[in-house]
């Protein structure tokens, strides 16, 4: 059975090739590079709704840290991340690629830091409170999250 660590690590891994492939792009192939950073938007946005609506509230139902703990801190940074890409795609489609280095190393920074407490703490966590039934249910779940919620 997949688990929480191993899926939404492999999905961290996917995210972080494609803004590596926009990054590499924006000098050699700008429309390339818009298209790689909208996938990467929406994939990474899509993550985030898979934490916040399913992944945080089993942790938080099943450990009783809620509104305070890593889920909290782990939605701050959410909100930051977020900004960082709206900040990135405005500059893009205004076709400002002067100055996109600053929120694109923000934006790398606070992933990598954030990516690690996940992978650390929150999915073996996760992972350690459900059986396989549960796990089942969560995956059909994230399956099942209409685009809406993230596009």
């Amino acid at each position: 059975m997949e688990t929480i660590l191993g899926f939404m690590s492999a999905n961290h891994a996917e995210l972080d090739s494609i803004f590596d492939e926009f990054m590499k792009q924006q000098d050699n192939d700008v429309a390339k590079a818009m298209s790689l950073f909208h996938n990467f938007k929406v994939g990474l946005q899509k993550h985030i709704v898979w934490e916040e609506e399913i992944l945080f509230p089993i942790f938080e139902k099943e450990t009783g840290m809620r509104g305070s703990g890593p889920t909290e801190v782990m939605r701050m940074e959410h909100r930051q991340i977020k900004e960082f890409l709206e900040e990135i795609h405005t500059k893009l489609l205004g076709g400002e690629l002067e100055g996109i280095d600053g929120p694109e190393n923000d934006l790398l920074d606070i992933l990598g830091l954030h990516n690690e407490k996940e992978e650390n703490i929150l999915y073996p966590s996760i992972d350690d409170l459900l059986n396989d039934v549960e796990m089942r249910k969560v995956f059909t779940e994230m399956t099942n999250i209409p685009p809406e919620q993230y596009e």
